[in-house]
């Protein structure tokens, strides 16, 4: 009860402002500390503690990677780290749509840099070193004012691999002008190569560090089989699908829904299921081995379903975060359980990418798969 008294409060908050407060809360411990579910998932040699992480965004820093666990969360990723320090675009930059259940957010690689979060990192190394069971991915992406954007990719990579499971190099934030260029062919071929020498150059042990590519929702097709490909011949391990949209659709009804920036929680969750089911598509078709880890709009044991059926081997939230506060991943994983159960489903991979379109994902996560 008390955590949702918690919540409440904090919504009537600035976006911002409620933002800081939960991390310094997780910070100093006031947070539930919930059993941790454990059904394990493997995708490729990584093990994760359960399917559902927090995704970049909400920890940039790195400053509460040890607290996340006890939110029964099976893995979390920090950032969007640049290589030097910014304070991002103007505030106010993070608007929360309260009747559509949305956050918008121009913030623009707010962050303390690199070497803030290696040393956040360090830190928490010393008590949980790399291949603990709680995983942690480091999302990497440029500074805003670079010269050498590319360049910028290779030093975090150089930098914060040894202390990460997974990179996730973010190509897709709508609030970096022009990021979103390094998802065509050539630039992204690049942005690949510059990373893999940043690993390569790393204190890693593990020179395949597996290296995520986090991609717009807003593509077409052509552009996703391109990304698809290059990631294929790239060896890169997987996709994550997919970062906030800079589009919107005419049926919000805040009044904000007009600020520019990124849309996230739950309009999101259409269009990135789309994209997510047309991906797993390609990949099957072509016999790929790529994952794919799904974001946007998650908000219920249902939604995360859906996403697992369209593709989905790990499923991350963000924005439920916000409206549903520190109860929401225990609610969702005790419900995927329970649709398990009704749906006799031993292991959660048994059913990854199995249906071909979200309506069919959506019937079979209301009504089991009698009604498939």
């Amino acid at each position: 009860m008390i955590w949702k008294f918690i919540t409440f409060f904090v919504k009537k908050l600035d976006p911002e402002i409620a933002h800081k407060l939960t991390i310094k809360f997780l910070r100093l411990g006031i947070h539930p500390r919930l059993k941790q579910s454990v059904f394990p998932v493997k995708v490729g040699d990584l093990i994760f503690k359960n399917l559902l992480g927090v995704a970049a965004g909400f920890d940039k820093n790195a400053e509460v990677i040890d607290k996340v666990h006890f939110l029964n969360f099976g893995f979390t990723e920090v950032g969007t780290i640049t290589p030097v320090s910014q304070y991002g675009n103007p505030k106010p930059r993070i608007f929360r749509l309260e009747k559509d259940k949305a956050i918008i957010n121009r913030n623009g690689f707010n962050n303390l840099g690199m070497l803030e979060a290696k040393k956040k990192l360090e830190n928490y190394r010393k008590r949980f070193p790399v291949g603990s069971n709680f995983l942690v991915g480091v999302n990497i992406g440029p500074n805003k004012d670079s010269e050498n954007r590319f360049n910028d990719y290779k030093v975090l990579a150089e930098n914060l691999s040894e202390f990460a499971d997974y990179i996730s190099v973010n190509v897709s934030s709508p609030n970096t002008p022009n990021l979103r260029e390094f998802q065509k062919k050539e630039n992204l071929e690049k942005v690949i190569n510059f990373v893999k020498e940043g690993i390569v150059k790393s204190k890693t042990l593990n020179k395949k560090l597996p290296v995520f590519l986090k991609i717009a929702p807003d593509i077409n097709k052509k552009a996703l089989i391109s990304i698809i490909e290059i990631a294929y011949s790239k060896k890169i391990f997987g996709l994550i699908i997919s970062n906030t949209s800079s589009h919107r659709d005419s049926n919000l009804k805040s009044k904000k829904s007009y600020e520019s920036g990124g849309l996230s929680g739950k309009p999101l969750f259409k269009k990135s299921t789309d994209i997510l089911s047309l991906a797993n598509k390609i990949i099957k078709n072509n016999n790929y081995k790529l994952f794919l880890i799904a974001v946007g709009g998650v908000s219920d044991s249902k939604t995360a379903y859906i996403k697992v059926l369209c593709g989905a081997h790990l499923v991350q939230l963000y924005s439920s975060l916000t409206f549903e506060g520190p109860l929401v991943a225990n609610k969702i994983i005790c419900g995927i359980h329970k649709l398990m159960i009704r749906d006799n489903i031993d292991k959660i991979s048994d059913i990854v990418g199995i249906i071909d379109n979200p309506e069919d994902a959506m019937k079979i996560a209301n009504n089991g798969f009698n009604s498939h």
